[in-house]
C-alpha cells in the first residue's frame, strides 16, 4: 500500500534491506528508480549504514554496480566513524574482531592490528567467522587492562548473501561487556545518535525536516524518531511483517510501514 508522509527536505536511507535485499547486493525491485527520482527532484539523500564488511569506497562501488549512482560523500558509515573515534583518542593499536578482509583498511589508516589482548582498544564489527577463541584472545585486554570496547554497531543479527540470519556484533559486545572489566563501552553506529547527527549535517537538514527509512525499527528507527525525524519501516529486509513492533514501546513505533521503498511517497518541502 502506498502511504503519504508530511513534506520533508531530506532523506536518510539504510542500505541493506532497503536499497538491496541483503549482502548479495541485489537491488530491491524499484529501489534504483526511486532513488534516481529523488535525485532528479533535488532532494538531498544520505546513506546511513552500519556496514562493517566493506570499506566505504568499496561499498559505494558495490551499490553503483547494482545500478545506483552514489558518491562516497553521500555515505555516513559506522566503519568510518569508528576510525575517526579511535584516531581522535590516539587508540591506534587495536584488537580487530571484525571482517579480516578489512585489515588493509585499518593499516592504511595508520592502525596496528593485534591478535591478542596487547592493544589499546577492542573493536567489534561483523565477522561471520568469529570464534570463541577470537573472543578469548581479547579477554586480557578487557579483564586485566580495562581497555575501551568499541562496537561499531549493536545490530544483533543481519542477513548474509544467502539470506540467512547471522549473529551481529551486538551479541559479541554484550558478551564482552558483561565481564565488567572493560573501560568505556562505546557504540559509534546506529542506534547511537552520533551517526544520525553526522548524516543530518552532511545533507544540511534539521531532524524535524528529515525522513529516515530502514528495515530495522529497533536498531535504526527508534533513535531517528526520538531525534524528531519521520520514520518509515520497510518489510523488504530483516522483517517480513510487523510482528517485531509488538516487542517495542508503542511510543517508538515508526510513523509508516511499507512493503518496500517503492511504496514510500514523498513530498518535498520548499526550502525557501
Amino acid at each position: 500500500m502506498t502511504r503519504r508522509l508530511q513534506p520533508v527536505r531530506g532523506c536518510l536511507l539504510d542500505i541493506e534491506g532497503v536499497l538491496v535485499r541483503n549482502k548479495s547486493y541485489e537491488p530491491v525491485p524499484g529501489a534504483v528508480e526511486w532513488v534516481a527520482e529523488r535525485t532528479r527532484g533535488g532532494m538531498p539523500v544520505c546513506l546511513v549504514s552500519n556496514n562493517t564488511t566493506d570499506a566505504p569506497g568499496d561499498l559505494v562501488e558495490r551499490l553503483n554496480a547494482a545500478g545506483f549512482s552514489f558518491s562516497e560523500d553521500q555515505l555516513v558509515g559506522a566503519l568510518d566513524l569508528g576510525r575517526k573515534y579511535l584516531l581522535e583518542r590516539g587508540l591506534k593499536k587495536i584488537c580487530w574482531l571484525g571482517n579480516p578482509g578489512l585489515a588493509p583498511y585499518w593499516e592504511r589508516a595508520g592502525f596496528t592490528l593485534s591478535g591478542s589482548g596487547d592493544c589499546q582498544a577492542v573493536v567489534l564489527g561483523v565477522n561471520p567467522e568469529l570464534t570463541v577463541d577470537d573472543l578469548d584472545r581479547a579477554l586480557p585486554a578487557v579483564l586485566d587492562r580495562g581497555v575501551d570496547l568499541v562496537c561499531l554497531h549493536r545490530n544483533l543479527f543481519y542477513l548474509d548473501q544467502e539470506d540467512r540470519r547471522r549473529l551481529g556484533p551486538g551479541c559479541w559486545s554484550a558478551a564482552l561487556a558483561a565481564l565488567g572489566g572493560a573501560g568505556r563501552v562505546v557504540t559509534v553506529g546506529k542506534p547511537d545518535p552520533r551517526i544520525y547527527r553526522e548524516a543530518l549535517k552532511r545533507i544540511g537538514v534539521a531532524a524535524e525536516d528529515a525522513l529516515f527509512i530502514s528495515d530495522d525499527p529497533v536498531a535504526d528507527l527508534v533513535t531517528a524518531g526520538r531525534l524528531g525525524m519521520q520514520t518509515v519501516f520497510v518489510l523488504s529486509g530483516k522483517h517480513g511483517d510487523h510482528e517485531v513492533l509488538g516487542r517495542m514501546d508503542q511510543d517508538d513505533w515508526p510513523h509508516v510501514i511499507c512493503a518496500s521503498l517503492v511504496d514510500v511517497t514523498l513530498v518535498q518541502e520548499d526550502a525557501s
